[in-house]
């Protein structure tokens, strides 16, 4: 997208530029300057006319090319939040579940969702949007997301990962006859951690659709994708063998 805008710009220039061009050439005797034999007006006003008609044809199609991928961009960048904004409450219902069963925790119950979450975060950090004005909302909302929200997703993400050390530390005190809990303690913490990304993220989304006039209905798409989570894996295995 950032290619594009640059495009834009410079066929803008060289459109001016042709344009002007033109104009000093179809007016050339008004000033009393003399015609060159070998190089007649009508010749020089045909090349830089043509010129400039091509550049302007270009500039046309730069311009719808910048608005489709304006909106494609812009679809991109809510479909990655939303599957990120989904991991996170997957997570979140994992994370409730074995805080309430400490007899089913392993060490990698979160593990392909941390994988999963980091690979969307970062794809997220990374779309080139570049719109032609640097107001734009979404921007906006893209660069908060990369200085404030980024931040704090990989800062929770990372904090994670202290779940596998805690339950293997769990099993070795174990095998020594002591019973700390970490696995538990790291869980319930996790749990109140998780809140601020999912906030943070909810209210990209919901300014984005806004921005969008209200184009990807996120409220409610948000509201149907946390009722159909199942609350345990054993749940969707259960969904899985009821489907006809």
């Amino acid at each position: 997208m950032r290619s594009n805008v640059k495009t834009i710009r410079l066929t803008t220039r060289l459109s001016l530029i042709l344009a002007v061009i033109t104009y000093l050439v179809s007016i050339k005797s008004v000033w009393g300057l003399d015609e060159i034999k070998w190089l007649p007006d009508t010749f020089l006003v045909a090349v830089f006319g043509g010129a400039f008609a091509s550049m302007l044809v270009v500039l046309i199609c730069e311009i719808s090319k910048y608005y489709e991928n304006r909106e494609s961009t812009e679809t991109f960048l809510y479909s990655h939040l939303n599957y990120l904004y989904g991991q996170l409450q997957v997570m979140l219902k994992n994370i409730d579940f074995l805080v309430e069963h400490n007899e089913v925790i392993q060490k990698d119950a979160l593990k392909q969702l941390i994988y999963n979450s980091e690979a969307e975060m970062n794809t997220v950090f990374y779309i080139d949007y570049a719109p032609y004005k640097s107001n734009n909302a979404i921007l906006i909302e893209k660069e908060n997301y990369n200085r404030i929200v980024f931040p704090v997703v990989q800062g929770f993400l990372r904090d994670c990962r202290m779940f596998e050390v805690a339950v293997l530390t769990d099993e070795i005190n174990k095998r020594e006859g002591r019973i700390d809990g970490n696995a538990n303690l790291v869980l319930r913490k996790l749990s109140k951690q998780i809140q601020e990304p999912l906030a943070l993220i909810d209210a990209l989304l919901i300014k984005i659709d806004q921005t969008c006039n209200y184009r990807y209905n996120w409220s409610q798409v948000r509201d149907s994708m946390v009722r159909r989570i199942p609350d345990t894996q054993m749940d969707m295995l259960e969904q899985f063998l009821e489907r006809q």
